[in-house]
């Protein structure tokens, strides 16, 4: 746990330095970067405790007044999703305290921000199997760092890389896209965060669920939905103009069913093929937003 605050906090000190960096190259001013820190990591830790408290512990208060869960800060009882929230608000926040354009600072953050979930998600290393998977019997990935291995020496798929090189790569992206207007570069970074962690949520064995239902990715599918109706309210003409949000929610719906048919099958060849079938979901969803954002660009 001391290695996870660790690597966390020198990841956000990091984040925040490239922050002000990237707020002097687009003009505005870096003592943002340092107004927003403190407000960013207090709202994440609220909203995370927050979220996780209503969407899993609620009948603890309800019934019982235990009040006690909100002061339970272990990392497996937050929500990441919510913490995220949490550094997005803070971020306006700040920007607002000091008469600067909000999207234009979000655009600031945009590869910094995807570099911090890497850094945090890297830092599930010293949790144990918190951001661990499925039991690997041998192969590639049953090798570091790939692999994390218990006290017993069985190996779990490490998810936490997985999300961290997805997080990586999306910053990249994020640090080379070229702006059409301001907030894109950061609604396009949230965007294709919240569409990979859709996948790698269902790969972690300890996670929020309802049941079967992984709550994670239910907030993240609020997310892409939320993103896909501002891309195509920002177009001109009539009803027609949410088609892309309609096939969207029609994707979802898809992989609800794949996921039921997985938990509910007992093939592994259908298991195998239920990811690979929300692959191919995910990518038409991405197609989609990038065609809406396109036709945004067009008028």
């Amino acid at each position: 746990m001391t290695g996870y605050l660790i690597q966390t906090a020198a990841t956000i000190a990091a984040v925040f330095g490239l922050f002000a960096a990237m707020l002097k190259r687009n003009g505005q001013k870096p003592a943002l970067a340092a107004a927003a820190l403190p407000v960013c990591t207090a709202l994440a830790l609220i909203l995370a405790k927050v979220f996780y408290v209503l969407l899993l512990q609620l009948d603890y208060i309800l019934e019982w007044g235990e009040w006690e869960v909100f002061l339970e800060f272990e990392p497996k009882r937050l929500c990441f999703v919510g913490g995220a929230a949490g550094v997005w608000l803070g971020i306006r926040a700040a920007a607002a305290l000091m008469k600067q354009p909000p999207r234009k600072a979000l655009d600031a953050f945009a590869a910094p921000g995807a570099l911090l979930i890497a850094g945090i998600r890297l830092g599930e290393a010293h949790l144990g199997k918190l951001g661990a998977g499925s039991l690997l019997e041998g192969g590639i990935l049953a090798r570091a760092p790939f692999a994390v291995t218990d006290s017993w020496g069985d190996k779990y798929l490490a998810v936490f890389v997985l999300e961290a090189l997805a997080a990586l790569v999306i910053a990249v992206c994020a640090w080379r896209m070229k702006e059409e207007r301001d907030g894109i570069r950061f609604e396009k970074t949230v965007f294709a965060l919240a569409l990979c962690q859709i996948m790698l949520e269902n790969l972690r064995n300890q996670a929020m669920k309802w049941g079967f239902v992984y709550v994670e990715q239910i907030l993240c599918a609020i997310i892409l939905m939320a993103l896909m109706l501002l891309a195509c309210g920002r177009k001109q003409g009539g009803w027609k103009r949410f088609l892309p949000a309609l096939w969207l929610l029609l994707c979802m719906g898809g992989i609800v069913g794949e996921e039921f048919a997985r938990q509910k099958g007992s093939s592994e060849i259908l298991a195998d093929f239920s990811y690979v079938l929300m692959v191919l979901i995910l990518a038409v969803m991405g197609w989609l937003y990038a065609g809406a954002i396109r036709k945004e660009r067009q008028t």
